[in-house]
């Protein structure tokens, strides 16, 4: 019993050494691996820019440059977003509208109760995102 204790002891002492050194060379790599010549230690791009601009080596001018034109795009992205989102409302209720011509009265209570679970995107709670029909 008591070799097993203290080779439960030994284990114990051995993970937690190994967790130790871990956690420190992690610390240690990590900020070697975000210094390099030329760039500040004070990142002004987070995320996938900043990332990309730590690899390419870019100056702090270079910086300043990629996020202007970073922000650009998003702003870009953003726009056409807002308006394809408001072209598919305008087809989703057209369609609906079309839907609803072909049903009886009682057809179309159901059709409208359907629609009052949608979401923001037309699907249904009962539908998968992008897994078809039942």
């Amino acid at each position: 019993m008591k070799n097993r204790t203290s080779a439960l002891a030994v284990i114990f002492a051995v993970l937690l050494i190994g967790c130790a050194l871990g956690i420190a060379g992690y610390r240690f790599f990590e900020r070697k691996s975000h210094e390099g010549p030329g760039i500040s230690s004070a990142r002004t791009i987070p995320g996938h820019a900043g990332r990309l601009a730590d690899q390419l080596e870019l100056t702090t001018e270079q910086e300043k440059q990629l996020s202007v034109i970073l922000q650009d795009s998003r702003s870009q992205i953003e726009s056409g977003r807002k308006e394809w989102d408001s072209k598919l409302q305008g087809i989703r209720t057209k369609t609906n509208e079309r839907i609803a011509q072909i049903l009886t009265d009682q057809q179309k209570q159901k059709f409208q109760a359907i629609l009052s679970t949608a979401d923001s995107h037309g699907r249904l709670s009962n539908e998968g995102h992008g897994r078809g029909h039942r």
